[in-house]
């Protein structure tokens, strides 16, 4: 008998996307699926829809109930879960049509409990492929402990995952995750996903890596709202000790500092700041608000430093820029990085994570002329020791 999958999708606004993110499901090249549409209140017409597709295609189910999140979503549709085995995919992303018959088939011919695969981040015209950092293969008990366990996180490289939080990029026996979303607390929603993930793969002790993408990842710059969140600061005062605890052994601890720090980074960068004094950005080595600022690189970074320049630090901002500025948003005001030359400034901050993106657009302004110690980004001592930037937010 050919095991039922069943895929569980949040549904909250998304009405301009619904119907791509639900017919990549229901075409899928593996046909015995158990589609299950999450409407989590959602205000627009996304619930018609969802009924819509539960009367055309049997293998629809929908439930409908108040807005409370995506991780009681996911968790709604869990519990009405029937398959074997179980994947996840927001109602405003897509799949490629051979994903879940490519996981399946490697969950079976390995015989590992979760299996990992690489996403699509996509924003307008532009892509890029991402994968996880281990290699591609079988690790179970052995195996797992030497090669995974020490590099869930942290890989020895700054903003380098060994496996993706994401729930959305995996396929999971139903009973590795079950548990581990039953009690995660709705409240935790910068989390949602890691706090599933992790403690899953860490308990299975059990996952097949592949390097192929077949999750496509909307990246919706039009939706600020959507990456600039406000009190991340706050959550991790209170709930580091829990976030913590829910790992076994100080290795996989340790890593999740980095995790931790990745996230205040990105979300709450003005976190380490003190707003009496006459500078921000403390963690890129301090800039006084009167200097000059061009900011390169307009993704979720750079659309959080962007915000903050601009509407809390009051910076002097004169100048926002990224490579792929055509093909970005037009309700972002970023330009073609080589009218830099055009602006008089102190500093160009570097609005991004991933170190061979930062590499790249230093050499790309370098190569435009622009002098190294102009050039700044993340300092070196938080790089090396998240733990230092972590004790400033607990203090």
């Amino acid at each position: 008998m050919v095991d039922l999958i069943s895929v569980i999708v949040p549904i909250y606004r998304v009405e301009k996307y619904i119907k791509q993110c639900v017919d990549s499901i229901r075409n899928q090249t593996y046909k015995n699926l158990e589609i299950i549409l999450v409407d989590d209140g959602s205000d627009d017409r996304c619930p018609q829809i969802c009924d819509m597709y539960a009367q055309k295609d049997k293998r629809v189910k929908v439930i409908h109930q108040p807005n409370k999140g995506t991780n009681s979503a996911r968790k709604a549709g869990l519990g009405i879960a029937m398959g074997k085995y179980v994947g996840y995919v927001d109602g405003d992303d897509w799949i490629e049509p051979e994903m879940y018959e490519k996981l399946h088939g490697y969950a079976v011919g390995s015989g590992c409990s979760i299996v990992e695969s690489g996403v699509v981040d996509e924003w307008g015209e532009n892509y890029a492929n991402r994968y996880p950092c281990i290699s591609e293969g079988k690790y179970i008990e052995h195996n797992f402990e030497k090669y995974v366990k020490p590099f869930f996180i942290y890989t020895g490289t700054f903003y380098q995952n060994g496996l993706f939080p994401y729930l959305v990029t995996k396929l999971f026996r139903k009973e590795c995750i079950e548990h581990f979303h039953v009690s995660n607390d709705d409240r935790h929603n910068v989390m949602d996903d890691v706090l599933c993930t992790y403690p899953a793969i860490e308990a299975a002790k059990s996952i097949y890596i592949t390097h192929e993408c077949f999750y496509h990842y909307r990246v919706r710059q039009d939706s600020t709202k959507r990456i600039v969140r406000s009190n991340v600061s706050g959550m991790v005062k209170k709930e580091y000790k829990n976030w913590i605890g829910r790992f076994i052994g100080q290795q996989v601890q340790e890593q999740m500092k980095f995790l931790i720090l990745y996230l205040l980074i990105s979300k709450e960068p003005w976190a380490f700041d003190d707003p009496e004094e006459d500078t921000y950005l403390s963690i890129y080595g301090k800039i006084k608000k009167s200097e000059k600022v061009v900011l390169y690189g307009a993704g979720v970074v750079g659309i959080t430093l962007h915000h903050y320049i601009s509407n809390i630090a009051g910076g002097n901002l004169v100048l926002w820029v990224d490579k792929n500025y055509q093909k970005i948003e037009e309700s972002l005001p970023v330009t073609d990085p080589k009218n830099i030359l055009d602006y008089d400034f102190n500093y160009i901050v570097i609005g991004a994570m991933w170190n061979p993106a930062v590499e790249s657009i230093r050499k790309d302004l370098e190569l435009l002329g622009v002098q190294k110690d102009k050039i700044i980004w993340l300092k070196r001592a938080y790089l090396d020791n998240p733990g230092l930037l972590i004790e400033m937010i607990l203090d």
